[in-house]
């Protein structure tokens, strides 16, 4: 099993008027095995492994995975090899420029000779404009055979989702010919992305299953009097100063670390200009600092501690 706490999405190093962004755990754990999945041909044995497992958050005005469609460069690249490199700086850079992706995450991979049968993910941001989330990985080795999850969406009747769980089931790539475990095979022209399900090798029963639990949400209200507050230095490794922030009536400071966990918290009296916080103590790395309001509003942005 390989590990991965993601540093904090990057914010406008300004107060921002995002509205929320929610923390999530991923955990992908694997049931692809020589009993149900070897019909007609030989297992991998030792060599059977799963490709980093990668993906990238985005909005609706994008669709990275076309299911009946072609594959691009990028997902042929991970279905063929597990190298995301192209869909990494082509497909998910091109989202990103276009401001319909947030980022580009990678999971790692996985052995089925491991003991643990998992990739885990945790500490995941997503903010409320990139809600959707895709994820590939190679099934290895194949010739261009790939699990996919396609454009979920982690919110719900304008809340997030707590939990998810999806069974996983195998699909083909369309670009290269083969049937067994194999990995110098043909390609093929003109194919397009087919599920694999009840297709020799496999049976019908699922290849993995993805589990997405809610860590934690940091909601950032919109609210104009947090407009003239300035947070600097930033990055910081002693006192940081928050300077006008009377007009916006500030209640308290909170500053929460990568895993969306409490790190520090300040109250504020009334009718004071100015504010000094101590983050000596803090380790450095990423976090988010919070202004609450005593109307219930917040504001959050990014906050690096060297």
């Amino acid at each position: 099993m390989k590990k991965i706490t993601t540093l904090f999405t990057f914010l406008a190093c300004s107060l921002c008027n995002a509205q929320s962004v929610a923390t999530y755990n991923i955990e992908f754990t694997n049931y692809w095995n020589s009993t149900n999945h070897s019909v007609g041909t030989t297992f991998p044995g030792s060599n059977a492994h799963w490709s980093p497992l990668v993906g990238v958050n985005h909005n609706s005005n994008v669709t990275f995975v076309v299911l009946g469609g072609t594959a691009t460069i990028g997902v042929e690249n991970i279905a063929e090899t597990g190298n995301s490199n192209v869909f990494e700086t082509v497909d998910v850079q091109n989202a990103i420029d276009s401001n319909n992706a947030e980022q580009f995450f990678d999971a790692g991979g996985l052995f089925l000779n491991e003991p643990t049968n998992k990739i885990t993910l945790n500490g995941f941001q997503v903010s409320e404009d990139f809600p959707l989330i895709t994820m590939l990985s190679m099934i290895a080795p194949s010739p261009d055979w790939i699990i996919v999850v396609n454009g979920l969406d982690l919110r719900e009747n304008g809340n997030w989702k707590t939990s998810v769980t999806i069974d996983l089931f195998p699909y083909d790539a369309g670009t290269e010919e083969g049937t067994t475990y194999s990995l110098s095979n043909p390609a093929t022209s003109g194919g397009t992305i087919t599920s694999l399900s009840g297709v020799a090798p496999f049976d019908n029963t699922r290849v993995a299953e993805l589990s997405i639990t809610l860590a934690s949400v940091l909601s950032t209200n919109d609210n104009s009097n947090f407009e003239n507050i300035t947070v600097f230095p930033n990055p910081v490794n002693d006192i940081l100063t928050l300077k006008n922030i009377a007009s916006a009536k500030l209640k308290s400071v909170q500053i929460f670390n990568i895993l969306g966990e409490l790190s520090k918290t300040l109250l504020v009296r009334r009718n004071i200009g100015n504010l000094e916080v101590d983050v000596s103590n803090l380790t450095s790395g990423i976090y988010l600092i919070k202004l609450n309001n005593e109307a219930g509003h917040s504001k959050t942005q990014k906050l690096i501690v060297e």
